[in-house]
């Protein structure tokens, strides 16, 4: 065999057989660590500016210290952080003038708690509606 085809064959063996990871290193991850996969998406019917209150309660309603609240008229975005440290990140976007819609994503890739979250918030909406 050629010099330059066992090279070739060398390059192409390594780049198969994963760069040199540890097979722990290629495996797949049970979080998410910031890809989104995570996060849970849903639609309510009420404006961002009547959301942001709702879902700044129902964090704080777990008892989770809010630690940034940027917002207009149009969305934003509110994060917060669990007692054990990790983040949970909730953004609002104005789908329309009346409706809107909130993902939440509870670090790192908790997807139970997020759920648990938007049920706290459709909660928290109906009440409003039913005023």
């Amino acid at each position: 065999m050629r010099p330059t085809a066992m090279i070739l064959a060398a390059a192409l063996a390594a780049a198969l057989s994963g760069c040199g990871k540890s097979e722990d290193e290629l495996t797949p991850k049970k979080t998410d660590f910031g890809t989104g996969l995570n996060t849970i998406e849903k639609s309510y019917q009420t404006t961002p500016t009547r959301l942001f209150e709702v879902v700044s309660a129902a964090l704080q309603g777990y008892g989770l210290t809010v630690e940034s609240d940027r917002h207009d008229d149009l969305g934003g975005e509110i994060q917060a952080r669990r007692a054990d440290g990790s983040k949970v990140t909730a953004k609002i976007t104005a789908r329309d003038e009346a409706s809107s819609e909130v993902s939440i994503r509870v670090a790192p890739g908790n997807r139970n708690l997020a759920e648990m979250i938007h049920a706290r918030i459709a909660e928290k909406v109906d009440a409003l509606e039913a005023k």
